[in-house]
């Protein structure tokens, strides 16, 4: 059950660094699943404004007048046309971030949140007893929430300190806040040597 949930985490940790790593790649993933029908009639509008416009610099304006002004008809209504066709892609393009953000709040974050709360003071491992200070364990076997209530514990505590355990295990949450912080640093790092 324990490395089931471990596995679980780390899958949904990495992938969820991955979709942020991937960022620069969702108009076009958007485009191609939301927008596809809209994109490819817009390239359609360019490729024969295009042409039109190849046509138009090919006809003298001057001794094809009519011909020439024709053309002009056509590329200004192929103008009209593919602005209205950028509008609606646009408006596709935010109905998909808006799906593809719904997406990612259901597979990613809220099973992370869920975990995070349901098993967070699951035990992934253990450290040897007296290997940190005891706010440290504490807050390694329990999570964030024995930082702050070391105060009301010292406060409230009778006057023989308890003896301390052999082992100090390192809750859930704690190795996923790790984990994260891990790769951020990583990925600065990573950065950093890269620019």
């Amino acid at each position: 059950m324990v490395n089931s949930t471990i596995l679980v985490t780390v899958v949904l940790v990495l992938a969820l660094r991955a979709l942020q790593w991937c960022s620069g790649y969702q108009h076009k993933f958007i485009d191609m699943i939301w927008c596809k029908p809209v994109a490819l009639k817009l390239q359609g509008l360019i490729k024969k404004r295009r042409e039109l416009h190849l046509a138009q610099q090919s006809t003298s304006a001057q001794d094809e007048y009519a011909k020439w002004t024709k053309l002009n008809r056509q590329i200004a209504q192929l103008d009209t046309q593919v602005k209205q066709t950028q509008e609606q892609l646009v408006e596709n393009r935010k109905v998909g971030e808006k799906n593809l953000g719904k997406l990612r709040l259901v597979f990613f974050t809220a099973p992370l949140l869920v975990l995070r709360f349901w098993k967070g003071k699951l035990p992934v491992y253990a450290l040897p007893s007296g290997m940190f200070p005891r706010v440290v364990e504490s807050v390694l076997s329990q999570g964030w929430a024995a930082a702050a209530l070391a105060p009301v514990r010292f406060v409230w505590a009778s006057g023989t300190v308890k003896p301390m355990q052999v082992e100090t295990p390192v809750c859930l949450a704690i190795w996923l806040w790790a984990l994260s912080r891990v790769l951020d640093t990583s990925e600065f790092v990573v950065r950093s040597l890269c620019m």
